[in-house]
């Protein structure tokens, strides 16, 4: 979905990036490992290479999973020998990273995440996500029940209108200071 709002549409995603690549375990996660573009690898922190394929096949492989990823891995010399290998790796014997093949518009929304007008428009998003939560929950338009485009659209209408009446009557409903709760 990033990917085609990036890339295909133009848009900036004022979306949060679901980012489950660190780690509470006490190993490194993947923020410490450096990613190069050009070279296309990562590098540990010892400053070893991280590669998708170690060997050239006599077929061209992509090495893409079914979930989207390449997975880039360590050699397996260089993990024996490494002084850090408790702290990256201690219960395999190489260290691999997964890179989803839409990292780069994960990181563009990574980075419009950081500023003030992402902030904004989260606040303001909040406030209509409400609305609809409150015409699912408590108008109960959980589901359409009228068919058509025009049916749906004059459905949505009804429950639109019936929400702003019930809010324009907190509103515009003065509350007395001295008012107690009368006991029913």
């Amino acid at each position: 979905m990033l990917e085609w709002m990036v890339n295909t549409k133009g848009i900036e995603p004022h979306v949060p990036v679901k980012d489950q690549s660190e780690r509470d375990d006490g190993t490194y996660s993947r923020s410490d490992f450096l990613w190069d573009e050009a070279a296309d690898e990562y590098r540990c922190p010892e400053g070893q290479p991280l590669k998708r394929n170690w060997r050239p096949f006599k077929t061209p492989r992509i090495h893409i999973t079914k979930a989207g990823q390449i997975r880039y891995r360590s050699s397996q010399k260089h993990c024996t020998s490494c002084p850090m290998k408790p702290q990256c790796c201690p219960n395999t014997p190489i260290r691999k990273i997964p890179r989803s093949i839409y990292e780069p518009a994960r990181d563009v929304a990574r980075a419009i995440g950081n500023t003030d007008t992402y902030k904004q428009s989260r606040r303001e998003r909040k406030k209509v996500e409400m609305l609809f939560a409150h015409l699912k929950r408590i108008l109960k338009l959980d589901k359409l029940r009228l068919r058509g485009f025009s049916g749906a659209q004059d459905e949505f209408l009804l429950a639109a209108t019936a929400q702003n009446l019930r809010r324009m009557t907190m509103w515009l409903t003065p509350i007395a200071p001295d008012m107690q709760a009368i006991p029913a």
